[in-house]
């Protein structure tokens, strides 16, 4: 029996025991669905086993069940991604500005218009899209799907995270869901949704898979790496799950000869994380110690290896790191019992701090161990 016909055959089970009346009680049976097991999901009723519609329509993709007045209706979504599409695409917008003079690839002989994508998160008009979109970016405009624009303003911005908020004077929008990753693994299937090339393609769409978690790519913090076709305009747009979440937002895209879908999107964790920042304080409040680190070669290329942590090269004149026994070839190994063996498994911790909390940081000093209570500052 395909999976397909399988789903439609729990499906239809499901709708009898929502009708049948009876006594029921829990049996041994368990229901997995693709190896996950849903938690009081089958039922015994006059000697037979059934499974319950709701466990079948919080935890299967693909279709959808309803029940009203005893009646139990099934939707086999046989255009599961051209639906997605169709729910995701009102939150997603085009991004054009002309360049600012001073920008680097500005240019006397063109026209200077760029262009990228950003996603709806407020109804109200707050966009979040990538910072190499709009920083250098002058008279800024957002073009919803419905082909009308507006003028945006830039709000916040952060380029280590690659994020940045514009806001335009417009509500009722209807602002994208967002995922989490916990949920988020590879071998997923999510569509890439943006602007690529030309500001005519806006709102394309692409497929592909989740190729791996918790890439480098060059950046200072993680990324999730997909083979879900993005160009160039497609940066700051969501790459979507199979329920219409934004799991993250399209960055990086790696180019050369004979490379091919290697494509990078910033977490939503990471997002949500910007988000909150922006909002609460206008940029990213970074705790700070002032400690310049190195790590590993193996960390550089992401090999297993024996050595941990990140060694202690450089401690800033007059930084909050200047106050406390901590010295050049000290090994940081963990922080608050977290291990860190690169600079961006550090970069990734010192999310959950803001300046003024305090940290215990676990170090390695010629071969014995010391922990070091700190305050982090702010740069």
């Amino acid at each position: 029996m395909t999976k397909a016909n399988l789903i439609k055959a729990l499906c239809i089970t499901a709708a009898l025991a929502f009708m049948t009346t009876g006594t029921y009680a829990a049996g041994a049976s368990v229901l997995k669905i693709d190896g996950r097991q849903i938690k009081d999901a089958v039922r015994e009723i006059n000697g037979k086993q059934y499974v319950l519609v709701d466990s079948l329509k919080d935890n299967l993709e693909g279709i959808s069940i309803t029940g009203n007045g005893g009646t139990v209706e099934i939707n086999t979504d046989i255009n599961k991604i051209s639906n997605i599409i169709n729910q995701v695409s009102p939150s997603v917008v085009g991004i054009i500005g002309k360049l600012k003079e001073s920008s680097y690839d500005y240019s006397e002989y063109t026209d200077n218009l760029v262009f990228g994508t950003g996603v709806i998160y407020r109804s109200d008009g707050y966009i979040i899209t990538n910072a190499h979109v709009v920083k250098d970016m002058d008279s800024i405009v957002v073009v919803l799907s419905n082909s009308k624009a507006y003028k945006a303003r830039l709000k916040a911005i952060d380029e280590s995270l690659d994020l940045a908020v514009v806001k335009i004077d417009k509500g009722g929008l209807k602002p994208a869901v967002f995922g989490d990753m916990s949920s988020v693994a590879v071998g997923q299937e999510v569509v890439a949704i943006g602007t690529p090339l030309s500001f005519n393609l806006r709102n394309s769409a692409t497929r592909g898979i989740i190729s791996g978690m918790n890439r480098s790519a060059d950046g200072e913090y993680r990324f999730i790496q997909s083979d879900a076709a993005i160009n160039g305009g497609n940066s700051g747009g969501p790459l979507v799950n199979m329920k219409g979440q934004v799991i993250g937002i399209n960055s990086v895209k790696l180019v050369g000869f004979g490379v091919e879908g290697l494509n990078f999107s910033i977490p939503v964790d990471t997002v949500k994380y910007a988000i909150g920042h922006f909002e609460k304080f206008g940029k990213i409040k970074r705790p700070y110690l002032g400690i310049v680190f190195s790590e590993s070669i193996a960390a550089q290329y992401g090999l297993p290896s024996a050595v941990e942590g990140l060694t202690v090269r450089d401690i800033k004149e007059g930084s909050p790191a200047s106050e406390y026994d901590i010295e050049t070839d000290d090994k940081l190994v963990s922080v608050n019992g977290v291990k860190v063996n690169s600079i961006i498994d550090y970069n990734e911790e010192m999310k959950k701090y803001l300046p003024g909390d305090r940290a215990a940081l676990k170090l390695v000093r010629d071969g014995r161990q010391l922990v070091v209570n700190v305050v982090f500052g702010e740069k």
